[in-house]
């Protein structure tokens, strides 16, 4: 049972609870974003380095994309808007990175 304050009002950890994990944690698919870009930047010479890179951000790109959603979704609800659009935009700005480097490659 939630707690309650004085008038019924819930406590702050009660509110911190129901409002669900921070969307700061949709974050993760920047680890093999980040991993594809630094193959292809210096050893993108090879050709295993290359299609390594390409496996790797593609799913890295995939769980950008939803995620992507995810935060979207968050955003609509109104939860944390400045964190969502920070979230957005590292992942699209990754992921067009990620694949503008492939196609150059």
């Amino acid at each position: 049972m939630a707690e309650s304050g004085p008038g019924g009002a819930e406590t702050k950890d009660a509110r911190a609870a129901s409002a669900g994990p921070s969307l700061s944690n949709n974050t993760w698919p920047v680890l093999f974003i980040g991993l594809g870009l630094m193959l292809l930047r210096f050893l993108g010479e090879h050709t295993w380095a290359y299609w390594t890179a390409a496996v790797i951000g593609a799913l890295g790109v995939l769980a950008a994309a939803v995620e992507i959603v995810a935060t979207v979704r968050a955003l609509i609800a109104g939860r944390q808007p400045l964190v969502a659009i920070w979230v957005i935009s590292l992942l699209a700005g990754g992921s067009a990175l990620l694949l503008r480097r492939l196609v150059e490659g």
